[in-house]
């Protein structure tokens, strides 16, 4: 009499064991973008960053701009991709009028973020647009000629493989499709 309970039971905490562990092997820290205006509604995006995505000033190397730079560092993962839409945005432009520091910042993003920005550059949302991955590839390869003079192939390979170390599967080969674009731009 208590023994049909007492299976049902257990075949629930399998059950319920076999959902946990499915969800632990799962690495779900990296996402496509929302809607752009989602993050304008959102009440955690600087109000620097909404100004700047709505045209309400230009991107130099000042205060403002570099608050939306350094805001690429967010631990916040929901925002983190209309952070990387608008540090886009801010490559498509003027790229000299931005400090020297801003290179290492991107580089420095794709070493430490790389599925965020590969789902990002990669995806096929409307706030993507086709000309952010040679942006960002653009910068980057300019980082490695300022940095690694005549060793630059081999800061490249490096920042690669520092970059696959954090990326999951999933985005590895995006991944090296981006160094490669790095690489032969040199």
């Amino acid at each position: 009499m208590f023994l049909l309970p007492l299976i049902l039971f257990n075949n629930l905490i399998m059950k319920l064991h076999f959902v946990i562990i499915l969800l632990l092997q799962c690495n779900l820290y990296a996402q496509a973008p929302r809607d752009l205006n989602f993050y304008l509604a959102h009440n955690q995006v600087s109000v620097n960053s909404k100004d700047f995505c709505n045209g309400k000033f230009d991107a130099w190397d000042d205060e403002k701009t570099n608050s939306i730079i350094d805001s690429l560092q967010t631990r916040n993962d929901i925002t983190r991709p209309f952070y990387i839409y608008l540090v886009s945005k801010i490559l498509d432009r003027e790229a000299t009028i931005l400090s020297a520091s801003f290179g290492a910042l991107c580089k420095n993003f794709a070493e430490s973020y790389p599925d965020f920005l590969m789902e990002f550059l990669f995806s096929k949302s409307k706030m993507n647009e086709k000309r952010f991955l040679g942006n960002w590839s653009y910068q980057l390869m300019m980082e490695f000629l300022i940095d690694c003079p005549e060793t630059e192939k081999q800061c490249i390979q490096h920042s690669l493989q520092q970059g696959l170390k954090k990326c999951k599967p999933a985005n590895q080969l995006q991944l090296k499709k981006f160094y490669t674009m790095i690489q032969a731009a040199l």
